[in-house]
């Protein structure tokens, strides 16, 4: 079936809609990597989220603040009712927000008592040094390594499922004045919920809709060169920045956020600093209709090219099966290859002329080859887990199966990976061909060169493990396959 599917083509609801009401338009099967902000919750125009999810939020961590701050040991009863409040288990239903980081589902997880633990013992940290914010949680991603930005908003989404749910239904109660979307009853970490069903969903999931407005991509601090700019236009709080913090304003690189955090965990003024920098920095979400880190934009621009450019795929059915997968695996890599070269698909790969993530050519290559290999009647999965680590893509018909590995020239791994992974996945998934796609937009430098070199030394090696390069740079060019 072909991938990338957003709510509103599979309802049928127009996109625009969704836009006029700030809702995300989610992918049905595959998760977005975007987050909820509890830095944005106040700032929300949905009211749903402005007043009653950020009210949710402030009551609940309130109350962890006022529990450990009475704790006077770790395991103590006041501890322990902390940690039954940071607690979350994985509950049916609750990956619906489609939200992430799976590239092939919508499947989340939970915040356990190891993690809880993790997060009280600097939680208290940070009461000790006299911080008296209770939004000090709102951080924690970033000062407390294996708890990421999706681990706290699955969390948020949890403590505030009762005004999610308040907001489906009032959208969904819009949307169907124009289109009928069927609905079921779901139940959410105890909650009563008319949703309609995902039916990507191998858990029988129902699809929960989002304000647009508070959702990120990634914390601010992963990119700490966009302080000066924010903070500049706030001097009381800039000269704050300078005293207590460091030289922010110097910032070059993510290394630099470390230092950053060590300082703002001296005492309360710096804490207190740091927390009042990121409230005012966190005021902006992600903007998903420009999407300049094409988290969405691949399902629209695959659905459009597959649309105009079709591939007619003739499968020998003389061929053993084998043969036959990797003819239609050779057929659509040079339908990728043309797409990119001729037609002009090398210019989704920029936004503002700067490369867009690897990520986003492993989801669009995906989304074409998807929708080619439904006309082939032929299998294709993502990231499969051989035992050595994920391959981007493998396409089946029954045991035997093709490799591919997608890499952008801009990857540091891009000569290691074709050996190292492609053959290490050949062998543990009994992969009858390999293939690796370089698609090159910018700094290949002796790359390629090294490539071919790799592939030339090992013959064996080379008869079923193919390289192609894909020119994908804003200047024409012709194909090298090898």
């Amino acid at each position: 079936m072909a991938f990338g599917k957003s709510f509103s083509s599979v309802f049928g609801v127009a996109a625009k809609d969704m836009r006029r009401l700030g809702v995300l338009d989610p992918t049905l099967d595959v998760d977005a990597r975007l987050f909820i902000d509890p830095f944005l919750l106040p700032h929300s125009q949905q009211i749903e989220f402005k007043d009653c999810a950020f009210s949710k939020y402030e009551e609940h961590f309130t109350q962890i603040y006022n529990l450990i701050s009475l704790s006077q040991q770790e395991g103590d009863k006041a501890w322990k009712a902390a940690l039954r409040k940071f607690q979350f288990s994985e509950s049916r239903g609750m990956s619906g927000t489609c939200l992430g980081y799976s590239k092939t589902s919508t499947h989340g997880h939970a915040f356990g008592p190891k993690k809880a633990a993790q997060s009280l013992r600097w939680a208290k940290q940070v009461i000790d040094l006299g911080v008296k914010d209770p939004e000090m949680f709102s951080s924690l991603s970033l000062f407390e390594d294996g708890i990421g930005a999706d681990l706290i908003s699955d969390m948020i989404a949890a403590i505030t499922i009762e005004c999610i749910i308040a907001f489906n239904h009032r959208i969904l109660n819009e949307l169907n004045k124009t289109v009928q979307i069927p609905t079921e009853e779901f139940t959410l970490l105890g909650h009563k919920a008319m949703l309609p069903r995902n039916p990507f969903s191998n858990h029988g999931d129902p699809v929960i809709l989002l304000a647009d407005d508070i959702l990120k991509h990634l914390p601010i601090m992963d990119d700490p060169k966009q302080i000066p700019q924010v903070v500049e236009g706030n001097e009381s709080l800039r000269d704050r920045v300078n005293e207590h913090i460091g030289e922010v304003f110097a910032t070059k690189s993510k290394k630099d956020k470390e230092q950053i955090k060590d300082r703002a965990m001296q005492n309360a003024a710096a804490f207190q600093t740091f927390l009042d920098m990121l409230k005012l920095l966190e005021r902006s979400s992600y903007n998903i209709y420009e999407d300049p880190e094409g988290l969405l934009v691949w399902r629209d621009v695959a659905e459009s090219t597959t649309a105009i450019n079709k591939l007619q795929l003739t499968v020998d059915p003389s061929l053993p099966r084998l043969e036959r997968i990797n003819n239609v695996v050779e057929s659509i890599l040079a339908q990728f290859t043309r797409l990119v070269e001729n037609n002009r698909l090398n210019r989704v790969f920029y936004v503002k002329d700067k490369p867009r993530k690897e990520a986003f050519a492993q989801l669009l290559f995906y989304a074409i080859a998807s929708s080619y290999c439904d006309a082939a009647d032929i299998g294709m999965t993502a990231e499969a887990d051989a035992g050595v680590g994920p391959v981007d893509f493998k396409f089946n018909d029954g045991s035997d199966s093709v490799l591919v590995e997608i890499k952008l020239s801009t990857n540091s791994a891009t000569v290691t990976g074709y050996e190292a992974q492609l053959g290490a996945y050949g062998e543990a998934e009994r992969a009858g061909y390999g293939h690796y796609v370089v698609i090159d937009v910018g700094k290949l430098g002796k790359k390629w060169e090294r490539l071919t070199k790799l592939r030339a030394s090992n013959t064996e090696f080379a008869k079923r493990n193919f390289i192609h390069l894909v020119y994908g740079t804003l200047k024409p060019s012709a194909s090298n396959r090898k």
